[in-house]
């Protein structure tokens, strides 16, 4: 049995509404006046926009601070090596946000 079969399975066959497979996922109204779905439309633009511009700034200010850190240690130190240090660990710092947020994101929709 596949995971398209359990799901409908579990929701009562091929025949039943998605609401029981997907109970985050609100259903469009089908009595929702225009104006009404554009601006539920353009409310879920602006959090997804929201979203994306708070990772860009994430991913932008981790490689300054690391990057700067990396740089400051490798000339105190003597090891200008910590420069590309501080960037590699301030990609993965982004990287591993962007997916928390991405996961985060996901679960509130």
């Amino acid at each position: 049995m596949n995971r398209t079969t359990r799901s409908h399975a579990a929701a009562g066959g091929p025949d039943e509404p998605d609401d029981k497979v997907n109970p985050g996922r609100s259903q469009p109204d089908p009595h929702e006046s225009d104006e009404a779905r554009v601006e539920r439309e353009r409310r879920e633009a602006q959090q997804m926009d929201s979203v994306l511009w708070s990772i860009v700034g994430h991913m932008a200010a981790s490689l300054v601070v690391y990057g700067g850190l990396g740089y400051l240690l490798g000339r105190w130190l003597g090891h200008p090596i910590l420069l590309l240090f501080g960037l590699l660990f301030g990609m993965v710092t982004s990287l591993v946000y962007t997916i928390w947020a991405a996961n985060r994101a996901g679960r509130q929709d």
